[in-house]
């Protein structure tokens, strides 16, 4: 108990504000200084928002940046899946320009994470972060752009994928498309996992991991 206690007192000061959709989860530093990085969180098939902040809540909020993760917007259609939706990406670059008027953003470290259903629907419109988003995470999904264009600007990628996930080809396509446009990509791949233990690798560690890396590239 009195470890549990110490941990409170060291984790950083989060102000959960309101966020700029429903359902979606919004966490603002409680002391900052401006501007500030922001994640960008999509979720997995029936898969919540909170759920899916979850993941990256104590990693983002130890580097004192910004997390918004978002509901699949059920208003505009969609149902419980990113991936079967087939609204604009538009709406997700709106839902962080609100943001943007509640705490001045970094717009040059503003970067869109998803899980399985929400990275695929990511890569399949990954044209569409070029000029918003700095670099982006595909964990445990993918599906290639249905263009062959490649970015005009740089996108940055990390995977966190497993070999046996059924749909690992998909991920792999993917990477191929970022390759073939010449972009920088980090191919962590779990040996051996299917769909839960890409899910499971994602721990602490590794999200403070991959946050290093997006602001790493971010100066690059």
């Amino acid at each position: 108990m009195r470890l549990l206690w110490i941990a409170l007192l060291l984790a950083p000061a989060i102000a959960v504000a309101k966020p700029p959709c429903d359902r979606c989860v919004l966490e603002i530093p409680a002391k900052h200084d401006d501007p500030l990085p922001i994640v960008v969180v999509l979720h997995g098939d029936r898969e919540s928002a909170t759920a899916a902040g979850s993941r990256w809540h104590a990693a983002v909020a130890k580097r004192g940046w910004v997390l918004l993760s978002l509901q699949c917007p059920t208003d505009q259609g969609c149902k419980d899946s990113w991936w079967k939706w087939d609204g604009e990406p538009s709406w997700v670059i709106e839902q962080v320009a609100k943001v943007g008027k509640l705490v001045a953003l970094d717009p040059k470290q503003q970067y869109l994470v998803g899980w399985s259903g929400g990275a695929s629907w990511m890569g399949w419109r990954a044209q569409d972060w070029i000029g918003t988003f700095a670099a982006i995470v595909i964990h445990g999904g993918g599906i290639a752009p249905r263009s062959d264009t490649c970015p005009a600007d740089p996108l940055p990628v990390y995977f966190l994928v497993g070999d046996q996930n059924p749909l690992h080809r998909h991920a792999q396509e993917l990477r191929s498309w970022f390759d073939g446009c010449k972009q920088a990509v980090v191919w962590d791949l779990v040996k051996g996992g299917d769909h839960g233990k890409e899910d499971a690798a994602l721990d602490g560690k590794r999200a403070q991991q991959i946050l290093e890396w997006l602001d790493h590239s971010h100066h690059k």
